[in-house]
């Protein structure tokens, strides 16, 4: 399974703003996977062929530096994708004390 890209890493892979990235999906340029009602995830070899096509920022501007992915975000797309895994290795943990705990 292939590793889709995140927005912040779309904009930061070509020099944009995140805003731009949703520019360009307006646009049609690019097109993003949408999860839960947004625009979150992205094909690495579609943003490859955008990077000539897309003017980046300019050098002098200075953006607020905001987290990439703040850590309640992250715990959520874990437990929101890698659920059934997680649920299955407690279940197992779980048997496993079980069965060694009745002998």
């Amino acid at each position: 399974m292939e590793k889709l890209w995140t927005t912040s890493e779309v904009a930061r892979h070509l020099n944009i703003n995140e805003t731009d990235v949703e520019q360009l999906i307006r646009d049609g340029k690019l097109i993003g996977y949408k999860l839960g009602g947004k625009f979150l995830r992205f094909r690495p070899e579609q943003v490859e062929g955008l990077k000539g096509l897309v003017k980046p920022r300019a050098q002098g501007t200075v953006e607020p530096q905001v987290p990439v992915e703040a850590l309640p975000h992250r715990v959520r797309d874990l437990l929101y994708f890698y659920d059934f895994y997680i649920l299955s290795f407690v279940l197992l943990v779980g048997l496993i004390l079980y069965f060694i705990a009745s002998g």
